[in-house]
């Protein structure tokens, strides 16, 4: 009777500890990563609405203002790809439509890029089309048309 008391117990004890290690496994390779960027493509939206009149007239903010705007969003763009390759098994979560296409992740990164060059002397419209895409790509909307 006391062996069946010990089993039972050490069978509840140690099925408790695997359930919490496969879920920490779980949330710290799936769950957070996927999670940060998430969080990132809400910074991307904050800086489009935020740096909007910067990037749609080009060159004349003060060369301080054109400098932070560009390396913000450089520095999204950049944070964008590492964020997506850190997430294990992408293909499936994209499948699942969980996170962005990797083909859509690329293509906004491009823009992001293209949008911080821009800041100084660019051309308006083409910088207007540029966000659009970025909000198409990652699924966002910041409320500009």
């Amino acid at each position: 009777m006391l062996n069946d008391i010990l089993l039972t117990t050490f069978l509840t004890v140690f099925s408790g500890v695997t359930v919490y290690a496969i879920s920490q496994v779980i949330i710290k390779f799936f769950i957070e990563p996927i999670h940060k960027q998430k969080e990132l493509i809400g910074e991307i939206a904050d800086a489009l609405i935020f740096y909007a009149n910067v990037y749609s007239n080009p060159g004349t903010c003060s060369k301080q203002k054109n400098d932070e705007a560009s390396d913000r969003l450089r520095q999204l763009a950049s944070y964008l790809i590492s964020k997506t390759h850190i997430i294990k098994w992408y293909k499936l979560f994209s499948w699942l439509k969980i996170v962005p296409k990797k083909e859509k992740i690329l293509e906004a990164h491009k823009e992001l890029i293209g949008l911080s060059n821009s800041v100084y002397s660019g051309r308006p419209l083409e910088n207007h089309e540029r966000r659009k895409k970025i909000e198409k790509y990652l699924n966002i909307d910041t409320g500009m048309s």
